[in-house]
């Protein structure tokens, strides 16, 4: 008997055995993926999420919801990169990047206190 991915697929990333899980946000199957894996205290810690520069929120203006989730999961656990450009990326100064991140931190500590990792 066949088993579907949907089925097992949380139940294998959430195994203590599982350290680190990359995910390539490719299509919109993929971006359904991170919002549900972001949300699973279990395995967001453990994400390495690669996204294009031209969606990655330090490297272009926000302006989507998935965008948006970018910056959240990135100031919770640190791990979004920009990949597969083929294009350089511009990089904001420290002076634009402190704010926006402190901001988001801001936003988290207030709206849910218990999804910050120390």
């Amino acid at each position: 008997m066949e088993i579907g991915p949907s089925v097992l697929e949380v139940d294998v990333l959430e195994r203590s055995d599982v350290d680190l899980v990359f995910l390539s946000i490719e299509s919109w199957g993929a971006a359904t993926e991170f919002g549900q894996f972001s949300s699973n205290p279990k395995i967001a810690p453990k994400l390495r999420v690669l996204v294009r520069p031209e969606y990655h929120p330090v490297h272009s203006p926000a302006g989507s919801y998935l965008t948006d989730l970018y910056l959240t999961h990135l100031v919770r656990y640190g791990h979004v990169y920009p990949v597969d450009g083929g294009r350089q990326a511009p990089v904001p100064s420290a002076k634009a990047l402190i704010p926006m991140l402190a901001e988001r931190h801001r936003e988290i500590k207030a709206f849910r206190p218990l999804s910050i990792t120390k």
